[in-house]
């Protein structure tokens, strides 16, 4: 593995990350808080002009009703005579509109406007009148038609119910011009909203201008931003760029206007502001890079020489996982360099650790050597037997496949397993066992050559590699003769161990095979030899790995039988033989396949006996045939038993017991109603075991029948010991006590015999009336068989029990 990145790298890259992340993010708070200012001055600027604006627009107003308030009551201040005064206004206007800005003055009595000039007077300024005579108060309005003109209205005391007024009209180029010489502003004018014919805003001049002031503020309400509203003007103003000018547009709002809203126009010049805000934001800018490359080059300047001293231990340590020690001293030499800062840290720490290391493992490295060459002897051959071990032998089989076909040899190969040797561990302990595995190996070193290799496979299991065989008849002759050397007793510790054992072979010429081939070949032989019941051997074919395919297939199909409900169980009735009457039935299980109709129990059973699914099997046969029994229950048929087979495994299986007593009250069944049904080679297996099973099963309340009797062992001690209820005579002895008197005798001596035993006899396969007459001459208990009735499958049993039971009674019975 090679650095693609260093992790000092790695670091100065999110140190550098981190430091352009903080500049950018306070560089940028600078700039919007520079922005923020701008923004905040100009707000403030609004306001500020909103307050002189209306600070003029006062004073004008007071100075002009106190110079009609002056005029009016000049004469006489009691009593004011309207002729008068129109005269007298008529004599002061000229020096009004010189000094005053006044436009037009109007008086108006009772009857209206006292006008020799016969001026028309506008809607808003007769309501201005009315307004003004109705709350004895001044007041004033901004009319805009063309241009802009201010409208004030002054009532007058006089002797008259109806209050005589004096509007004063002037021009907006006063305020204007206080206003502009107060703030400095760069131009300000009266503007009016208008729709264009698409129904767009647009501001309208509505001052008096001249040409070139005029011209100037089209251009610019002509360089609007698209987009541009009145509350952005009226509220923050808005900047608009101008030629080489930047400036600020804003409007102030009359509160007294009439028609449509005039707008004060303000335009400030702020090309100086925004020159000196960007130079502030570029100073930020150039400040915040500056810092960060200044902060880079010393970062880089500090940290490299541990990248480089990091770099250089990354590269020497893999070459102690090489025992490059050499190389690494070099390598070290070569890159020792004293640091900038002359003070020891982690990474001198390191390296010292480093050298320190390199050195122990180059002390090591010697010594490793010569224990490796121990271990890998160690791990050539079994530490028990001293004989070469499944490494080993792997190894002699691939040599001996490569050499076959150079010589023109066959290899043979013998598995070989001592035959019941778990008894032997089970019941003297293992320190007996491994002593017992000892003699064995050297029994089986004994008959085969120096050039054989005899090997410990695992547990009792052994391999035997021939060499130099040219034909099959030699290798018969050492597999005899290894079946020969057991022949006699093994003594370990004063005791004498019969053992025999199975062994399968394994015979190919072909190169390419390969040894777990050879080895599973010879496994599959040896299995078929131990079916045998040991103490021989096989030679592998093909038709036996056959078997094995047909049997995980069968077991697959099994496994999906019992999942799609394709077992069934089929019902053959058992009858008292004297009386005929019905006392029960034998369960039999019957495997209906989809695609190849009905498998016979003595097809799929064999084959599925060793295997893990014969025990769910198994117990889905209890499960059911308690299950039946209820439902004979339920329909009148109480007394009824049901016997069903046990498999060795489930009757071994601690579990049993505790099922069947749950299946008994969950189906509220009386024990007495199921009969276990077991063979003689089953419990003469182990039959101290065999017999606290059964002890087990009839303390519960169930019974017991032992199957095929006659068929195994029929030992009477055995007889004696087991505790059972029933014992069931094979029916090949039942189909000939016709006509074999041998046969004869045997059936008449057991029945008698089990039955001064207090044991019942049941007779099966009863197929003629001859044997049914005989059974009953002999005082045969109960007897089942075609003659009486074939297996009825449970999905009829309801119609052949209507049709064949009559008062608990077998219709049919001989």
């Amino acid at each position: 593995m090679t650095v693609r990145v260093s992790f000092t790298t790695k670091t100065i890259v999110i140190l550098l990350a981190m430091v352009l992340t903080v500049t950018v993010v306070i560089s940028t708070v600078l700039i919007k808080e520079s922005d923020a200012r701008v923004l905040r001055e100009q707000r403030e600027n609004q306001i500020s002009h909103q307050r002189r604006v209306q600070l003029f627009e006062e004073i004008l107003h007071n100075r002009m009703i106190t110079l009609i308030d002056i005029i009016s009551h000049r004469s006489d201040p009691t009593n004011v005579n309207l002729d008068e005064l129109h005269t007298t206004l008529n004599s002061l206007s000229e020096y009004l509109i010189l000094n005053f800005q006044v436009e037009q003055l109007l008086l108006f009595d009772q009857a209206g406007a006292i006008n020799k000039d016969n001026i028309k007077v506008s809607d808003a300024v007769s309501q201005l009148v009315s307004t003004t005579r109705a709350s004895f108060e001044s007041r004033s309005i901004l009319s805009c038609t063309r241009v802009c003109t201010h409208y004030i209205s002054i009532p007058v005391m006089a002797s008259t119910d109806n209050i005589p007024v004096i509007v004063v009209s002037t021009s907006m180029r006063e305020l204007l011009y206080l206003f502009s010489r107060a703030t400095d502003v760069h131009k300000v004018a009266i503007v009016q909203q208008k729709n264009t014919p698409l129904g767009n805003p647009q501001l309208v001049v509505a001052s008096q201008l001249s040409a070139a002031n005029r011209q100037y503020l089209n251009n610019l309400l002509l360089a609007f931003p698209a987009g541009w509203s009145l509350d952005d003007l009226i509220i923050r103003g808005m900047n608009v760029p101008l030629g080489s000018q930047q400036l600020l547009v804003s409007l102030l709002p009359f509160s007294h206007a009439s028609g449509d809203d005039p707008y004060l126009l303000i335009v400030q010049d702020i090309t100086a502001m925004v020159q000196q805000n960007k130079q502030y934001q570029v100073i930020v800018i150039s400040s915040a890079i500056a810092l960060f490359c200044v902060f880079s080059l010393l970062l880089y300047i500090f940290l490299n020489q541990y990248r480089t001293r990091l770099l250089g231990v990354s590269e020497r340590l893999p070459m102690l996982a090489d025992h490059k020690f050499n190389e690494f001293y070099t390598s070290a030499a070569k890159r020792r360099k004293k640091p900038f800062f002359n003070l020891t840290d982690e990474l001198d720490v390191v390296e010292d650790a480093a050298n320190n290391l390199a050195r122990q493992l180059e002390s090591f490295d010697g010594q490793m050597a010569v224990n490796t060459a121990k271990l890998e002897k160690m791990a050539m051959f079994d530490v028990l037997t001293g004989l070469p071990n499944r490494n080993m032998l792997t190894f002699q089989i691939e040599k001996q496949l490569a050499g076959s076909l150079r010589d023109d040899r066959i290899v043979a190969l013998m598995f070989m397993d001592l035959d019941d040797f778990k008894k032997v561990n089970d019941s003297h302990g293992h320190d007996v066992g491994d002593k017992l595995l000892k003699a064995a190996a050297m029994r089986i070193s004994k008959p085969i050559r120096e050039t054989d290799i005899a090997s410990r496979f695992g547990g009792d299991e052994f391999v035997v590699l021939l060499s130099n065989i040219e034909t099959k008849k030699q290798v018969d002759i050492v597999a005899q003769k290894l079946i020969d050397e057991f022949n006699k007793p093994i003594e370990v510790d004063g005791t004498s161990f019969y053992v025999s054992i199975s062994i399968g072979i394994a015979i190919t010429s072909h190169a390419r095979a390969t040894p777990v081939e050879l080895l599973r070949h010879a496994d599959i032989a040896m299995y078929e030899a131990k079916a045998k019941k040991g103490a021989g051997y096989r030679v592998y074919d093909a038709t036996m790995n056959l078997k094995v395919m047909q049997k995980v297939e069968l077991e697959s199909e099994a496994r999906e039988a019992l999942r799609d409900n394709q077992f069934s169980l089929a019902l053959q009735p058992q009858v008292e033989m004297h009386t005929g009457k019905l006392v029960g039935f034998e369960a039999l299980l019957r495997w209906a396949h989809p695609t190849k109709g009905d498998i016979s129990p003595a097809e799929f059973i064999p084959l599925l006996e060793n295997t893990s699914f014969m025990l769910e099997l198994d117990y889905w046969v209890v499960t059911r045939s308690t299950n039946i029994i209820r439902e004979l229950k339920n329909n009148g048929y109480r007394d009824l038993k049901l016997a069903i087979n046990l498999s060795a495994g489930q009757f071994l299986d601690p579990s049993l017991p505790e099922f069947l007593q749950q299946q008994i009250i969950q189906n509220e069944i009386a024990p007495e109603q199921v009969c276990l049904e077991l063979t003689e080679t089953v419990l003469v297996s182990d039959i101290d075991r065999a017999t606290g099973i059964m002890r087990t099963i009839r303390d519960m309340g169930c019974m017991i029948a032992i199957d095929d009797f006659g068929t195994g062992y029929s030992s009477l001690s055995y007889l004696k010991a087991l505790p059972a209820d029933f014992i069931k005579i094979d029916r090949s002895f039942v189909a000939n006590i016709a006509n074999s008197a041998d046969d004869r005798n045997i059936v008449h001596s057991t029945i008698a015999m089990v039955s001064n035993m207090g044991m019942e006899v049941v007779a099966e396969g009863i197929e003629s009336g001859e044997q049914y007459e005989l059974l009953c001459h002999f005082d045969c208990h109960i007897g089942q068989g075609y003659l009486i009735s074939k297996p009825i499958p449970e999905s009829a049993i309801w119609d052949v029990l209507h049709d064949k039971v009559s008062l608990g009674f077998w219709k049919e019975s001989a």
